[in-house]
């Protein structure tokens, strides 16, 4: 099951939901896109697990979490070619 996360700063500069890595290098403890996800002196991770559907308000998809995921679901040829198709 797909977890995401963004982090617990108290300030309006959280903007991007991640899609959290399960293997390779710091499996569980960062993106994706390579975005950490562990504890920091001022922001913790929120771990939504399961990723939610949509983003919570205030947030949006990170795209390099979103493009990363839908390459190692096999998915990404299938979009370039429909957004290909949709010119």
């Amino acid at each position: 099951m797909t977890r995401a996360f963004y982090r617990g700063y108290q300030s309006s500069r959280v903007t991007r939901l991640h899609v959290m890595r399960e293997d390779g290098k710091f499996p569980g403890r960062s993106g994706e896109c390579g975005t950490s996800g562990w504890a920091a002196r001022r922001s913790d991770p929120i771990i939504l697990d399961p990723m939610p559907l949509v983003p919570p308000a205030g947030l949006s998809w990170c795209p390099a979490c979103v493009g990363k995921l839908a390459e190692r679901r096999g998915l990404l040829a299938s979009w370039a070619a429909e957004m290909a198709g949709a010119q």
